[in-house]
């Protein structure tokens, strides 16, 4: 199942939301043009709606953990999610940037895939095998993320990436350029930040 979360960045989603399920993340709600299956949080930037029709997911502000991670572990323990696409990944406080990379590595480590729909641009997380379906011209970085990782295979990219170490403190797999069709990648150790700058996107 799909499950889409919907990010509190504090700033307008350009994307259409799409999903089977939809979990909102706090004051997340703000800025989402459907209607949510689910709204979670603590509610210190949002004040709880009266006559939403969606479960509530209420935690106490000292908690140990972010809304959107909480937002992960229900996904994945509570509807069985196999899929998350996150909204609202980037725009906010770089800060929360960085921990929302960690929730899509977190996704992925339960055994979800993970996506992010940002504007102009589709963001993955990867470990293993990786097929992404691309136009020519398009910008495409592939980051490590989490630690080092190893990347054995890209096809279709005019810089390939064989058998190279990626590590935290070099940039040898930024800014690469698909040569149009399917890239595929095979990520044999770690996992890496995948972008894509979707090609003829109107940036808002």
């Amino acid at each position: 199942m799909k499950t889409a979360i919907v990010l509190n960045c504090g700033t307008p989603i350009v994307r259409k939301i799409k999903a089977d399920k939809i979990i909102c993340c706090d004051g997340g709600y703000k800025y989402c043009d459907v209607a949510p299956d689910v709204l979670l949080g603590d509610f210190d930037s949002l004040e709880l709606p009266e006559d939403i029709d969606a479960t509530i997911v209420k935690h106490d502000p000292h908690k140990d953990a972010s809304d959107g991670e909480l937002a992960v572990y229900y996904a994945h323990d509570e509807m069985g999610a196999n899929e998350l696409v996150f909204y609202g990944v980037l725009g906010g406080r770089y800060d929360h940037t960085l921990c929302n990379f960690a929730l899509m590595k977190l996704a992925c480590d339960l055994g979800m895939t993970a996506k992010a729909e940002e504007n102009g641009l589709d963001l993955y997380y990867v470990k293993g095998e990786f097929d992404l379906t691309t136009q020519k011209g398009e910008t495409i970085s592939i980051l490590p993320y989490g630690g080092n990782a190893i990347v054995t295979c890209s096809n279709n990219l005019e810089y390939p990436l064989e058998d190279l170490l990626l590590t935290g403190s070099d940039s040898r797999g930024l800014s690469n350029v698909s040569l149009g069709g399917k890239v595929h990648i095979n990520v044999k150790y770690g996992g890496v930040l995948v972008f894509r700058y979707i090609k003829g996107f109107e940036v808002r």
